[in-house]
């Protein structure tokens, strides 16, 4: 079973291409899956933003405490800008922006782990 992961710039200055392109070059990152920009679903009436949707589709959640240190890294490496993203997967969203310690990194991969498709419950009785 697979889930995809969307990434989505908390403000405006977030430029996902960049991001992009660190997590394809990281070792822990690059094997993750195939990432790719897309436009999200535009407001009725309205054109869109353009490429504003950074997409993983994963096959497992052992990999995505390591993700989420790989996008906290990112932001580090950017220097003191107080940008953040929103991290999708299923109902749950996570935010990250840099700040993050190894007990919040665990914390954040737990809740998205929760909303992986294989982790929800399935209703009916096949008696």
């Amino acid at each position: 079973m697979s889930g995809t992961i969307e990434i989505r710039p908390a403000d405006e200055t977030v430029q996902l291409e960049d991001l992009r392109q660190f997590l394809v070059r990281d070792p822990k990152s690059r094997t993750a899956g195939r990432y790719r920009l897309k436009a999200s679903e535009p407001a009725a009436g309205t054109l869109g933003d353009g490429l504003d949707v950074l997409t993983l589709v994963i096959t497992g959640t052992l990999a995505l405490p390591g993700f989420i240190q790989v996008v906290s890294n990112w932001f580090k490496s950017r220097g003191d800008t107080p940008d953040s993203v929103e991290i999708k997967l299923g109902s749950a969203v996570v935010t990250v922006s840099g700040t993050e310690d190894p007990a919040e990194i665990r914390r954040l991969a737990d809740i998205l782990k929760a909303a992986y498709p294989e982790n929800t419950a399935t209703t009916g009785n096949a008696s």
